[in-house]
C-alpha cells in the first residue's frame, strides 16, 4: 500500500536562516579552537589583551562543557534543519540551554564582562538571544509541518 505523503513547501527564509546559523556557529567553532588553543596570533589580531589570554588559561571544566555543547549543537541544528528533520528542534534547544548556562557561569562567576569589555560581552548576549530565536524558529517549522 502506497501512502500519499503531503510535504509542506519550504519557505524562502528557511534556507537563509539555516545558512546564517551555519555561518555564525562555524565562526564560533573557529573562535573556540583559537581561544582554547591559546593561539597568540589570534589573540593579537583581535586585540585581546593579556586579561583575555589569562581568562582562557586553565579554563574551568564546567563552562568548557557548556561551550563545547553549544558549539557542537549550534552547528548540528541548522544541518538537521536543511535535511528537514525534527531533531533540529532538540539540537537548537540544547544549543540555547548550553549557551544560557555558559553565560550565567561566565558572567556571574568568572567576571566575563570586565575581562572582555562591553562590546564583546554585548555581542555574546546577542548571540545567545539569536540562538534562542533560532530554537523558536525550528519549533515553528516543526509545528507547520516543514520538519519531519
Amino acid at each position: 500500500m502506497i501512502v500519499n505523503e503531503h510535504r509542506i513547501k519550504v519557505p524562502w527564509h528557511f534556507w537563509l536562516i539555516g545558512l546564517f546559523f551555519v555561518f555564525i556557529y562555524a565562526i564560533g567553532a573557529y573562535d573556540y579552537f583559537m581561544m582554547l588553543g591559546l593561539n597568540e596570533a589570534y589573540y593579537s589580531y583581535n586585540n585581546f589583551g593579556k586579561g583575555v589570554y589569562a581568562y582562557f588559561t586553565n579554563y574551568p571544566m564546567l563552562p568548557l562543557i557548556f561551550w563545547t555543547t553549544n558549539i557542537f549543537s549550534g552547528i548540528v541544528a541548522p544541518i538537521l534543519l536543511f535535511f528537514r528533520l525534527r531533531w533540529a528542534v532538540q539540537a537548537s534547544f540544547i544549543s540555547v540551554v548550553s549557551i544560557m548556562l555558559l553565560q550565567f557561569i561566565t558572567f556571574g562567576f568568572m567576571d566575563r564582562w570586565n575581562v572582555f569589555g562591553t562590546w564583546l560581552s554585548l555581542f555574546d548576549i546577542v548571540i545567545m538571544l539569536t540562538t534562542f530565536g533560532f530554537f523558536l524558529y525550528c519549533r515553528a517549522m516543526a509545528k507547520r509541518g516543514v520538519l519531519i
